[in-house]
């Protein structure tokens, strides 16, 4: 028997389970046993669980979901279509649909799938090698395993930044934990202030006035789409989200045609052609990111040099962005250009090469071997590329103007990078502190050397030398199946991570793109090769 301890209990724990259990024949599967370690419903986790409000939506496109499986062939939009109303189908769904979905298929796993798969509602405190098998601490102590898997997601890190006063509220609690405690801090009328203005952030202020009764009307006879807020009189009188550069966050680009697509492909073909080199550099990779950019700005009309886009890409802001400071004046101006009212943006170029080439960049720059100089040119170029191509979908980033031209939403820079706040409103004591900026990927506070273990699991790890972190970095690294490098920088075999604890030696995990990232699936395949040798041992 192979008794395996799954370290959190989310979408890209159930992706591998669901593998395992297809991989393996009914028999092989009474060899193994899978305990899944995590406090929220497994599936979902507590990301996606089920009781959070459903003015809480998907960020992406709902047709990348999928978790099917032989227990249940379809996927997301299919598993949804029966209680889809005749009109079009909302393609940003409701989060806690997508939790549903998820918890469903695990629930399917357990009841009907041949793989012995048990939850356990707790928290692991330490993993510590105790010979050849694993020894996974609790509250309720310690089982030994034969394998472990960190799957851990956004549960590692936590939610709590460790530098914000105790009174400042997690942005979580409000949000999809909707803890009542936290809610009643927020009375109707109030004055908020949120640390950030990402996507997190947009949770927040969507639950603090749709989520509180608060109504949109489409704006008659507008060409952009525009929307107007109407209030409910329970939402708070005034929201300020504070952020570090003060820029709003690009829109997603619109669905692109098929010539753009063909130009993209171009450049698909020339970074695999890299990532294939024997000496690949990520000068060559900039340069053929750079001409796909120039590309697409040529063929879609959109005025711009390479030194522009580069520039674009350092300072994180366009001319046409230099022109409208203000972060709502940006984000209207780029709603506009993604109609094609006004002239398009650097923004919207640097938006379409980053987010179609990036499953190229996954690939090629998974486990890539950086130089210091590299690593850091690399974080800040993606942090504003990130911005650019992952924003707010539409009809969100319309929702956000339409808060702002009702005088109920402001976006600022942090008094630390401008002196332009308004200082008199930040000081006031009546002003209720929300904390949305999310625990960074990985499972450091920082990169290292510098950065602090997120937990005791991790801080055992490390102290133990079972794991690896590699300098500028906040992940762990692992081989290609998903396996653990040692502090040696030799394969850990038996203890694996998978998802989010490995991001910067891979990237790109907050996701429910299954097919993205392949080290799943070749765990899977190590496991299956496991269990065969030792049938093999038992027959003979």
């Amino acid at each position: 028997m192979i008794r395996i301890a799954m370290i959190g209990g989310g979408p890209k724990c159930l992706f591998a389970l669901l593998e395992l259990n297809d991989v393996l024949s009914d028999n092989e599967c009474q060899t193994v046993q899978v305990d899944v370690y995590d406090p929220y419903p497994p599936g979902a986790g507590r990301v996606w669980n089920t009781t959070q409000p459903k003015e809480l939506r998907l960020n992406v496109n709902s047709r990348i979901i999928d978790a099917s499986s032989s227990l249940c062939e379809k996927t997301f939009d299919q598993y949804r279509q029966p209680h889809a109303s005749d009109k079009i189908q909302d393609v940003f769904a409701p989060r806690a649909e997508v939790g549903a979905y998820l918890s469903e298929q695990f629930e399917l796993l357990t009841k009907h799938g041949e793989l012995s798969v048990s939850h356990r509602p707790l928290v692991v405190q330490r993993v510590q090698r105790q010979g050849e098998q694993w020894a996974v601490s609790t509250t309720s102590g310690a089982e030994l395993y034969d394998e472990v898997v960190l799957a851990t997601g956004h549960g590692l890190a936590g939610y709590r930044n460790e530098e914000q006063p105790v009174s400042t509220i997690p942005a979580a609690a409000l949000s999809v934990e909707q803890a009542p405690e936290a809610i009643a801090q927020v009375p109707a009328g109030s004055r908020v202030k949120i640390r950030g203005a990402a996507l997190t952030a947009y949770d927040v202020v969507m639950v603090l006035t749709e989520g509180r009764g608060g109504r949109w009307e489409p704006v008659a006879d507008d060409a952009g789409g525009a929307l107007r807020y109407l209030p409910s009189g329970n939402e708070p009188a005034l929201i300020t989200m504070v952020s570090r550069q003060g820029i709003a966050m690009t829109p997603k680009p619109r669905d692109i045609g098929e010539d753009l697509h063909s130009v993209l492909g171009i450049y698909q073909t020339q970074l695999r052609a890299w990532a294939g080199s024997s000496t690949p550099n990520t000068r060559k990779m900039w340069s053929i990111l750079l001409d796909c950019a120039k590309h697409i700005a040529d063929f879609s009309g959109v005025p711009a040099t390479k030194e522009s886009l580069w520039d674009t890409v350092c300072t994180g802001r366009s001319a046409q962005f230099s022109e409208h400071e203000r972060p709502f004046e940006q984000l209207r101006y780029s709603l506009e250009a993604n109609r094609g009212l006004v002239s398009g943006t650097h923004e919207w170029v640097w938006a379409v090469t980053w987010s179609k080439l990036y499953s190229e960049l996954v690939r090629a720059l998974s486990r890539y071997n950086w130089s210091h100089t590299e690593r850091g040119e690399f974080n800040l170029a993606a942090s504003n590329l990130e911005r650019m191509a992952f924003g707010p979908p539409e009809p969100t980033a319309q929702k956000l103007l339409a808060l702002h031209d009702a005088g109920i939403l402001r976006h600022q820079q942090s008094v630390a990078s401008t002196a332009s706040t308004d200082q008199g409103e930040d000081q006031r004591t009546d002003t209720v502190e929300i904390d949305s900026v999310t625990a960074a990927a990985g499972v450091l506070t920082a990169a290292a050397p510098h950065g602090k273990p997120a937990n005791s699991l991790i801080d055992g790890l490390l102290a133990a030398g079972e794991i690896m972190i590699r300098t500028g970095e906040r992940g762990l690294l692992t081989d290609t199946d998903g396996t653990c490098i040692d502090s040696q920088g030799q394969r850990n075999e038996s203890l694996s991570a998978l998802g989010r604890p490995t991001e910067d030696p891979t990237l790109g995990h907050d996701t429910l793109n299954r097919t993205l990232h392949t080290e799943y699936r070749e765990w899977v395949k190590r496991i299956a090769t496991q269990v065969t040798v030792q049938s093999q041992k038992v027959a003979y």
